[in-house]
């Protein structure tokens, strides 16, 4: 997990040369849905980001963990939702939720995983620096 981490470390502060230098600095969770945003999988660092066992968020839409997304389709013909793709490309914050209901800025990266899935990367920007 730290090689995994390290290298998502290099290739984030590749993007942004303002990250914390140190991977295990960042407080970050993936998300691995399916293409109308209901989680499959999550790593690890979501107990840290979200305060959510990775056991307890399989079959929940995104939405639980990211309010703003809700309605959204993430997908459209086969692509990542154009306007939302755009907005993370921007890095403009998205409200997170913590299951305490607690909100934070997150920061988004979303990508497609292959033909039915999509990965989602959050950041939390409020983390320790």
């Amino acid at each position: 997990m730290a090689t995994a981490r390290n290298h998502l470390h290099t290739t984030l502060t590749s993007f942004n040369p303002q990250l914390p230098s140190r991977p295990d600095a960042i407080d970050l969770a993936m998300l691995a849905l399916n293409d109308r945003g209901v989680i499959q999988h999550c790593s690890p660092d979501c107990e840290q980001v979200f305060g959510y066992r990775t056991d307890e968020l399989a079959g929940h839409h995104v939405s639980t963990l990211l309010p703003e997304l809700q309605g959204t389709e993430l997908v459209m013909e086969d692509r990542i939702n154009a306007r939302l793709a755009f907005l993370c490309h921007c890095a403009i914050p998205f409200q997170a939720r913590r299951r305490d209901g607690r909100y934070f800025s997150s920061e988004l990266f979303i990508n497609r995983l292959n033909q039915q899935n999509v990965v989602v990367l959050v950041r939390n920007l409020e983390a320790r620096r």
